[in-house]
């Protein structure tokens, strides 16, 4: 089974040189915890709300001043919408991370996470008995 198989979450994402209060201000609005960081609409990075909390609170640095860049998590997971269910679900496990963008062709089509596709696969696993 292939990732375009599924559904996925829609992509948040915010430009490399976004200040951090615009990029905490969209998490709060979208009532999401990570948020894929681009550069001329190709994802190039990761900010979860531990990452600003870690990276920027505990650091004492300026949410105003500090860009997107400055304290993403990179390089990241980046899964194309062909690519195998079990097999995002290997490279997502092997990486720690919980979540990655997917593509088509390149461009951003959505978001996968780990929860997701162990709901799919325990579903599967549920129809088989």
């Amino acid at each position: 089974m292939k990732l375009k198989q599924l559904e996925l979450k829609k992509a948040i994402f915010c430009e490399k040189n976004n200040d951090i209060v615009s990029v905490a201000k969209k998490l709060k609005k979208e009532k999401q915890r990570h948020i894929i960081v681009v550069d001329s609409k190709k994802p190039i990075g990761l900010i979860s709300t531990t990452d600003i909390n870690n990276r920027l609170v505990a650091e004492n640095k300026d949410p105003k001043k500090t860009k997107a860049i400055d304290i993403m998590t990179s390089p990241i997971l980046i899964k194309d919408i062909e690519d195998s269910v079990v097999e995002t679900y290997t490279d997502l496990v092997k990486s720690n991370t919980y979540s990655c963008p997917v593509t088509e062709k390149g461009n951003l089509k959505g978001t996968i996470e780990l929860r997701d596709i162990i709901n799919h696969l325990a579903k599967i696993q549920l129809n088989k008995k």
